[in-house]
């Protein structure tokens, strides 16, 4: 705790007392983990040189400004932290944010047309892609929202409390396949002003040596201060107005994904002189050296802070997403900044990124589909599905918030299917061979039939290594056992009331499927 405090006292230091917005939290976050866990910066640098040079390695010959070979479509949740009803952000406001930020990483905002020329041909569209998670951790159909009301207020002395349960937020969602972004109030998260947002960098990979990870991999994520969540968010007035174009959160993604301060944090945080120290770099060669940011600038086109730099030309580029320049002025990630993204989506968080691709793959019992946007089904036995061509499909146990085009002439099943997606969008489909169909054997009885309690199976079969399976109508199997004789009774105390199906196989093929309807 007394580095904790000596900590802050250093960082007071740096600050100007009057300064009300704090934009980004994430160089001093870093430092209070660093205070704790002696190493994780240096494992956050690894990574972040690890992920260069596989950028280098895989864009060498990639012209300049090029589109991205693969697009990255990640599952974003929101965990709104709220206390009192102003807090309660509105689904309209975080969907706008899902905007922005494919807007951006897309570099389809319509903004682009600022770029100024000097930079033109190094602004780069990342190939990242965000949509709101489709499916909940527990295989639940999700609307990428969770709400939790607290009465706690989060402060630098538990800097990740919105992140817990326990400390009165909402636990994260697997942070190996979900983003996680919790909106909450960080106005008290630091003693020195409003906290806009901050993140968390990777500072693992699957293949890198244990410890060289996140003190805790359930704080992975990103949060964002509740009133300037989104696009044009009513409550961004005042001082906050320099965070109503869901920008903030552009940026703190930008660090999510390893990206440095454009300015390489250098100079004094806010106000002060410029550092011009090549050693304090954000570790592109296309982003100009730059001695500050330009949070006390606004949006200064004439602000060139590094004269005597690299790049004594050029001016700073607060243009830059991951500077400090007012939300309006910024409208660009650089190529190289993309390669990395588009590199720590391969090495630093693999897990997390759905690719649209020519692939195939079971729509199983139990799963979800969801047909033009706004009919719902669960795959399961009686369930039967028939698709026109045009008609969107969206499967929501693959998370991938995808809607495809129906092709294909015979697109009618029921239970399950067999799924043939391309990388163009497109889908076809053909009857799976898991959903469970009525297989009647006249060598095969099931009584009595409605059951309560007790049903027989009697049989004439003959010699030979019989199982019984007793199915849900999802499709799930409830009991597995063996068949031992040809007259054998089964218990159904733990079956609720319900038709079920009753499956005999001899050797895994089926020789007998019959209903069975359970009263209780």
């Amino acid at each position: 705790m007394k580095k904790l405090l000596i900590l802050f006292l250093v960082i007071g230091n740096l600050l100007i007392a009057q300064q009300a917005i704090h934009k980004c939290y994430t160089t001093e976050y870093m430092e209070m983990i660093e205070q704790n866990q002696p190493g994780t910066k240096e494992s956050v640098k690894n990574l972040f040189d690890a992920a260069q040079a596989h950028a280098q390695q895989h864009y060498t010959l990639k012209a300049t400004n090029a589109a991205p070979d693969t697009i990255y479509r990640i599952p974003v949740v929101f965990h709104v932290v709220y206390n009192g009803a102003n807090q309660n952000t509105d689904h309209a406001l975080l969907e706008s944010q899902i905007d922005v930020l494919n807007d951006d990483f897309r570099r389809m905002n319509a903004d682009t047309t600022n770029t100024r020329a000097v930079f033109k041909d190094r602004a780069s569209d990342v190939g990242i892609e965000f949509f709101l998670a489709t499916i909940d951790p527990d295989g639940n159909p999700t609307s990428g929202v969770t709400r939790t009301s607290t009465t706690s207020t989060f402060n630098f002395l538990d800097m990740d409390g919105m992140k817990s349960s326990a400390s009165g937020g909402a636990d994260s969602w697997d942070t190996d396949k979900y983003l996680n972004i919790w909106v909450c109030d960080l106005s008290t998260l630091s003693p020195f002003g409003i906290v806009l947002g901050f993140a968390y960098p990777p500072s693992g990979a699957p293949n890198w040596p244990a410890g060289q990870s996140a003190s805790d991999l359930n704080d992975e994520g990103v949060a964002i201060h509740y009133e300037i969540i989104g696009k044009n968010n009513p409550l961004a007035t005042g001082q906050l107005s320099i965070g109503d174009k869901g920008r903030t959160a552009v940026h703190e993604v930008g660090h999510y994904w390893g990206l440095r301060h454009i300015w390489g944090d250098s100079g004094d945080p806010f106000t002060g002189g410029p550092d011009c120290d090549l050693t304090q770099d954000d570790g592109f060669s296309d982003t100009p050296h730059m001695g500050n940011n330009s949070q006390a600038f606004g949006c200064s086109f004439a602000k060139n802070s590094c004269m005597n730099g690299e790049s004594p030309d050029e001016p700073d580029m607060v243009e830059n997403y991951m500077d400090y320049s007012t939300e309006s002025c910024q409208n660009m990630f650089t190529q190289e900044q993309a390669d990395l993204m588009q590199s720590m989506a391969v090495i630093g968080r693999p897990n997390l990124v759905h690719v649209i691709q020519d692939e195939n793959f079971n729509l199983d019992p139990g799963e979800w589909i969801v047909v033009n946007g706004t009919d719902t089904f669960q795959m399961g036995t009686g369930i039967v599905i028939s698709l026109q061509v045009g008609d969107l499909v969206m499967f929501l146990n693959e998370n991938n918030g995808y809607n495809y085009t129906v092709t294909g002439n015979s697109n009618t099943f029921t239970g399950s299917a067999i799924v043939t997606a391309t990388k163009e969008g497109t889908v076809s489909f053909a009857q799976g061979t898991t959903g469970i169909r009525v297989l009647y054997n006249s060598k095969v009885s099931l009584f009595p039939n409605p059951t309560k309690d007790i049903f027989t199976i009697q049989h004439q079969l003959g010699q030979g290594e019989y199982s019984v399976a007793v199915y849900n109508q999802l499709g799930q199997q409830i009991i597995n056992t063996t068949l031992n004789s040809n007259y054998q009774q089964f218990s159904t105390q733990d079956l609720r009331s319900g038709i079920y199906y009753v499956k005999v196989t001899n050797y895994s093929s089926p020789i007998s499927v019959q209903k069975l309807h359970v009263l209780k």
